[in-house]
């Protein structure tokens, strides 16, 4: 999946909301907000919409990270309460796709693609989705 292949800065393709709020402790030296803190917002949004879709029984069926894309548009400081979307944009066997974005206000700040693998603890390997959960994630495509 390439930024080319959607508008990832339209909120109108995310299927998922969730709210950050900027913490001191995410500036850098020049007073916005740090590259890292990007990150742990976009995981944050990652795991409460998992969380939102994942059924009890399935609950340690969680992903692992296996690629991250972050592009920054958009200064962020503090303070300030932003708006992340997330949507699936592909599943495959054992892998998703998920497109992200951070809005401050109507202003599209940073856009990412996260790949995530549904991971097998004991076996410590990629294994395929579950159909119960198969079923909840393409209902969002």
């Amino acid at each position: 999946m390439s930024n080319t292949e959607l508008d990832l800065t339209d909120p109108s393709i995310y299927r998922f909301w969730s709210t950050e709020h900027v913490r001191f402790a995410d500036l850098d030296i020049l007073g916005h907000v740090n590259n890292k803190a990007y990150a742990t917002y976009y995981e944050s949004a990652r795991i409460e919409y998992m969380a939102s879709r994942v059924p009890p029984e399935a609950a340690r069926d969680w992903l692992a990270l296996v690629r991250l894309e972050i592009d920054y548009l958009k200064e962020i400081h503090y303070p300030g309460t932003l708006r992340l979307g997330v949507s699936p944009v592909r599943l495959g066997n054992s892998s998703i796709t998920m497109a992200c974005a951070i809005f401050n206000g109507d202003v599209c700040c940073s856009t990412s693609i996260a790949i995530l693998v549904c991971f097998d603890q004991a076996a410590r390997k990629s294994r395929p989705f579950p159909d119960e959960l198969r079923k909840r994630l393409e209902a969002d495509l």
